[in-house]
């Protein structure tokens, strides 16, 4: 029985053959047509030690389709030390694609746990969650056997046994209270602050501070603050723009969970 998540509003349908497919034969062939001319994608990094640029985005899907096609989907924490060859060998497949200096080593190594866990999060939002007590959960669902084969039968049957434990229920209802005392959702999409902070650069509204970078990403389209919690947040980040950095002052006055 094939099973998908359907009706709930998201930004993009990361099961989606067309959207999900199509990205990672793009990086593919990008990469592969790189590594066939015997050269690798040169890739800048911003002051912050972040990816920027075309190629910077590049290097981030290619983490994200390594992230998919090598890191077992069943893993609990990407810290592990038992990960740590596995880690190697993304390290590896990465800087023979992509000119990154060492330093820049543990940046990639935690954007691929990131896209790992990610991943982990939509299949489970979207094969397992709604179909929690039937019989099929046990089974992979067509289109993970047909968009990522890496993924066995037993792999599937580990990632749905600790998904459907208790252990991982009592931490998915831990981060459901956290999400719902939260005040100030982000509003940065899967690039977060990276591609926000690069792109106030291009339009020479740089912020040095984190506050005025903060302030930008839970501004809307419309230029409004929807969030009165972050209109009165706001207020106060204005008027604190100056030497020192009061980020964590203006998150601390106002968010009571601080």
């Amino acid at each position: 029985m094939e099973h998908s998540k359907k009706g709930r509003a998201r930004r993009r349908n990361p099961m989606d053959p067309t959207v999900e497919g199509k990205r990672r034969a793009t990086i593919m062939k990008r990469v592969h047509m790189a590594r066939k001319r015997g050269e690798r994608i040169q890739v800048t990094f911003d002051e912050k030690g972040q990816p920027e640029g075309k190629h910077g985005d590049e290097l981030m899907s290619w983490i994200g389709v390594l992230a998919r096609e090598h890191v077992p989907i069943w893993i609990q924490d990407w810290r592990s030390r038992d990960l740590d060859g596995l880690k190697e060998i993304i390290w590896k497949e990465t800087v023979t694609s992509f000119t990154v200096e060492e330093s820049f080593r543990n940046t990639c190594l935690k954007s691929c746990g990131e896209a790992a866990r990610n991943f982990r999060y939509d299949l489970y939002k979207t094969f397992v969650e709604e179909f929690i007590n039937e019989e099929s959960v046990w089974t992979r669902p067509k289109k993970v056997i047909d968009n990522y084969p890496n993924i066995e039968e037993e792999d599937w049957m580990k990632f749905v046994q600790y998904r459907t434990s208790s252990q991982f229920q009592q931490l998915s209802d831990r981060g459901s209270e956290i999400r719902t005392n939260n005040e100030y959702s982000s509003r940065g999409g899967r690039d977060g602050y990276r591609k926000l902070d690069q792109e106030m650069f291009k339009k020479n509204k740089k912020w040095e501070k984190r506050d005025g970078l903060w302030l930008e990403q839970q501004t809307g389209p419309d230029g409004e603050l929807k969030n009165p919690a972050c209109k009165n947040a706001s207020e106060l980040i204005v008027s604190l723009l100056t030497n020192n950095d009061f980020f964590i002052t203006t998150i601390r006055t106002y968010n009571p969970f601080a």
